[in-house]
């Protein structure tokens, strides 16, 4: 469990890095606020595709070789962006580093591998533990290397320093990860991209509550996290080292949460009850933020957006392990990442253009009414188990 805490953290640091920048970035090389917010999006649209695949993959061949094969398409990806003189070429690596995302649903497939269900949850906390912890010093270090001035930001070593966190963890992965999957678990390769057509892009009855519910749920996320630097920069002035600051204690909030109070609170309310306070909080924290005009306003819808956030994946994600056979772990994991994927490209699809064309906070606003359907299919889910008896 250590080590693929270890190589999670590592890889979403490198994730997290450029996250405070790339939007100063764009807007360097010519684009506009819509524009920019569709090149953040090409990174989901990559992820979108791969997920599935590279679950269905690992399902296969084992969780380790997919997540050096992530690692390394990741590294270059990186190097790309570094070096990138053009849009086009911003946009390429972005499509790579999307394509190559594929560690996230690979190490919650790992840690369902390793745990049983009354300790899954926890498992997964802590494995989304480090994810926040990467995404909290990942912009930290981002907006420290970059410097606050957005004139004269340093892009390209933030860039290459992702690459490098990269770099190590995959050194982390290729020397003390152990394969989870055994052999006897495994899905055949038979007929493997005959069933690509199938099955692994199209989510079963089993799961398609939980994938809707990721659409969402990363919709409304993502619609906020788009825009947040170019909104912050206009209504606050801050600039990278500010915005890193903002993911550093939305980071913090998840470690405290999905490290060590998520098992105790599944233990107490049961995952499908955390998945509803977490859209509730989301709604409540992205609603303050848009009528945000003082910074404690801010800082406070930040936080219940950030103990949404920190709740809803792990709680999710237990439940979709739950619904899955030994041999469906990845595929069930990848088809419900890829829907989160999908709510991460429409939610910068649209948020530059409500931006500029509706209002600086309408992104914001209208994330936090994407909460609702979230609470209906939930809620909808856990009547019909009731229904059927499952308790």
């Amino acid at each position: 469990m250590l080590i693929i805490f270890l190589v999670t953290f590592i890889g979403l640091m490198g994730f997290g890095i450029i996250l405070p920048l790339f939007p100063f970035y764009a807007e360097r090389l010519g684009a506009s606020p819509e524009i920019i917010t569709l090149t953040m999006a090409v990174f989901s649209l990559g992820q979108f595709i791969a997920a599935p695949f590279w679950g269905r993959l690992s399902d296969s061949i084992g969780r380790k070789k997919v997540l050096i094969i992530s690692l390394i398409g990741s590294t270059i990806a990186y190097v790309m962006l570094a070096f990138a003189e053009t849009l086009t070429m911003v946009i390429i690596s972005r499509v790579l580093s999307g394509l190559m995302a594929g560690n996230i649903s690979i190490a919650f497939a790992y840690v369902a591998d390793i745990t049983d269900e009354e300790n899954r949850s926890a498992g997964l906390g802590k494995v989304s533990a480090a994810l926040g912890l990467g995404f909290m010093t990942g912009p930290a270090i981002g907006g420290f290397l970059a410097g606050n001035d957005i004139e004269n930001a340093n892009y390209v070593l933030t860039a290459l320093a992702g690459a490098g966190i990269n770099v190590i963890a995959l050194i982390g992965a290729i020397l003390f990860l152990k394969e989870s999957l055994p052999d006897s678990d495994r899905k055949s390769m038979d007929g493997l991209f005959k069933i690509f057509k199938k099955e692994t892009f199209k989510p079963g009855k089993k799961i398609i509550f939980f994938a809707l519910c990721g659409l969402f749920f990363y919709s409304g996320m993502s619609l906020m996290e788009a825009i947040f630097p170019l909104w912050a920069n206009q209504i606050f002035m801050y600039g990278p080292t500010h915005i890193g600051s903002v993911f550093f204690m939305l980071g913090l909030i998840s470690v405290i949460i999905q490290g060590g109070l998520i098992g105790p609170l599944t233990k107490l309310f049961g995952e499908i009850k955390l998945v509803q306070l977490a859209a509730v909080f989301m709604m409540i924290g992205l609603s303050l933020m848009g009528s945000a005009i003082s910074v404690l306003t801010l800082w406070m819808g930040l936080f219940f957006y950030g103990c949404g956030a920190a709740m809803f994946n792990p709680s999710l994600s237990s439940l979709v392990s739950k619904s899955a056979n030994a041999n469906e772990k990845g595929l069930f994991l990848g088809q419900y990442q890829s829907a989160c994927a999908l709510g991460r490209i429409l939610g910068p699809t649209f948020s530059g253009i409500l931006f500029s064309q509706i209002s600086t906070s309408a992104p914001l606003y209208t994330g936090a009414m994407l909460g609702i359907p979230v609470i209906v299919l939930i809620t909808n889910f856990a009547l019909r188990r009731k229904n059927e008896g499952i308790e």
